[in-house]
């Protein structure tokens, strides 16, 4: 099965449970009890991780691509607290009814309008509901992995905290994540290094072994590779 979304990440990205794990932990504490919508399951690693955050009653999977939706459906067989969709974004006759988390990891900056989706998850949560945003940071670092990733932008710390707050959210948190990430990206960016070659897997591989130490060492200084921002609904 060919998942077109799988075609926009480095294939030893699916492998990088560590990392994964990291990016979860992340946000994980910001999760309200009930019903989570993830935008843009894609590859599904996630999903599993948010099933098992003990807030969370149900999941919404959704999907654009049909075949993405139906390989996370194959890898989560036997789960009962979920709900595959396959949709663009949000289509509230799809979706069916208001929920608590809507989650966008590694999705927003693929999105042309970018505030017309967040203002969609404003309307779809419910009223003390939060968005999760996980994007690539910093516009200096776009270059060819972006491009063929399919990346519209990447933000800076304050351009997501103002397209948040014109979508109607209040910023509970907004931090850099992955600083060492940041330099990597950078050195990627100017020896023009492809998506999906040999030396970006091995160094994805490298990385993810790495991860229990730059988990230490994240924050350290005002930069990072992404971005984890979280709102709060206003009223």
């Amino acid at each position: 099965m060919s998942v077109q979304s799988h075609e926009t990440m480095s294939p030893a990205i699916r492998e990088a449970f560590r990392y994964h794990e990291w990016v979860f932990q992340s946000f994980a504490r910001h999760l309200r009890p009930g019903v989570a919508l993830e935008i843009g399951s894609g590859h599904g690693i996630y999903a599993r991780h948010i099933l098992e955050s003990p807030p969370i009653e149900e999941l919404i999977i959704s999907d654009i691509d049909p075949r993405a939706v139906e390989a996370i459906r194959a890898e989560l067989a036997g789960q009962t607290r979920t709900l595959y969709v396959v949709m663009d974004g949000i289509e509230p006759d799809k979706l069916g009814g208001s929920v608590d988390n809507v989650i966008l990891l590694n999705v927003l900056e693929h999105i042309a309008d970018d505030e017309h989706l967040l203002r969609c998850c404003h309307e779809v949560l419910r009223a003390d509901g939060v968005v999760i945003v996980f994007a690539p940071a910093f516009a200096r670092l776009y270059g060819r992995m972006d491009r063929e990733a399919g990346h519209h932008r990447r933000y800076e710390r304050g351009q997501l905290r103002d397209l948040l707050e014109r979508s109607g959210f209040d910023v509970v948190e907004l931090r850099y994540f992955n600083t060492i990430g940041f330099f990597g990206w950078w050195v990627n960016k100017w020896i023009s290094s492809p998506i999906n070659s040999a030396g970006t897997n091995l160094q994805v591989r490298i990385y993810d072994r790495l991860v229990p130490f730059l988990r230490r060492v994240d924050g350290i200084i005002p930069l990072g590779q992404s971005l984890i921002a979280v709102g709060a609904k206003r009223s």
